[in-house]
């Protein structure tokens, strides 16, 4: 990797290197050993073994297992499991509340690392943002030589806007013949609703994995006293005496609200993970993944 290839401030050469760990990691996790990649239940040429069978004529000659031949004096031929390859599509919520207690930057660095994943993995990666519509960023990615592409495109993004996932998910997602997969990293501030939204999704085939995106000022603000909060998309102001009983009720209204994400997700068997913007990427990335990101077999 040449120094002028790698994109400056946030993906540097420390970071390439905690993808690449992150990757082994992340199939090691999903399978319990270093043989992860997804196997679908079509034939054809590839690194994975699957069964013998009896030579045919027209078969490859280069697949007969001679070792066979000279124990047993049959011919057999090796199968192979072929790998299923997935479109990816990673939906970037840009809006103006992601600036708050680094949810933004933290998505980009998820995004970039369950990007990385999919293209080592031969997988289709497209990038997109969004607020009150989506934006593409990149599309139809595939191959590990993409990767400085994607994080340049990710370095280039800002957040800012107001939320509206329903307008901006009403009309389908370009995609590639196979199996679809969406990543969705928000915070789930939408005053207009995701609902409708992830649903739209699921309409069109696609799979659908929720990241919800928190801070820890968010999970339990430590602040008290009085202020004058501001609404990071619509500007609005109020002002607000900051009490320990103000903070306990808002602190059950968050739980809830999250258990209200979540509890939608299984109902619409969209697998959710919340991650801490704050937590270390490695902790974030296998939270994804360990709720059901884009490594599971098939």
């Amino acid at each position: 990797m040449r120094g002028d290839m790698i994109p400056a401030m946030l993906f540097d050469r420390r970071f390439l290197r905690t993808l690449e760990v992150l990757e082994i990691v992340a199939r090691r996790v999903v399978s319990g050993d270093e043989r992860a990649e997804r196997r679908a239940p079509r034939k054809g040429a590839s690194v994975e073994f699957a069964d013998y069978r009896r030579y045919a004529a027209g078969d490859e000659v280069r697949y007969i297992d001679w070792n066979v031949y000279a124990r047993h004096g049959s011919l057999f031929v090796k199968e192979f499991s072929a790998e299923e390859n997935v479109h990816v599509s990673i939906l970037l919520d840009a809006s103006g509340s992601m600036n708050f207690g680094g949810k933004f930057a933290a998505s980009r660095e998820l995004a970039a690392a369950l990007g990385y994943i999919g293209l080592v993995h031969y997988d289709s990666v497209s990038l997109y943002a969004f607020d009150r519509e989506v934006r593409t960023v990149r599309r139809f990615l595939r191959g590990r030589a993409r990767v400085f592409e994607m994080l340049e495109s990710l370095e280039g993004l800002s957040a800012g806007g107001v939320t509206d996932m329903r307008a901006a998910f009403r009309a389908a997602l370009p995609r590639l013949k196979g199996r679809s997969l969406a990543l969705v990293l928000t915070d789930f501030y939408d005053l207009a609703g995701y609902a409708e939204a992830v649903r739209s999704l699921l309409a069109q085939r696609i799979e659908v994995r929720l990241i919800h995106v928190a801070s820890r000022d968010e999970l339990a603000p430590g602040f008290r006293g009085r202020f004058r909060l501001v609404d990071l998309e619509t500007g609005r102001e109020r002002e607000v005496t900051v009490a320990p009983g103000l903070v306990e009720e808002y602190r059950r209204r968050f739980a809830g609200f999250c258990a209200e994400i979540e509890e939608f997700a299984r109902a619409h068997e969209a697998a959710y993970a919340r991650v801490m913007a704050d937590d270390p990427l490695e902790r974030r990335a296998m939270e994804v993944v360990r709720a059901g990101g884009i490594l599971e077999r098939r």
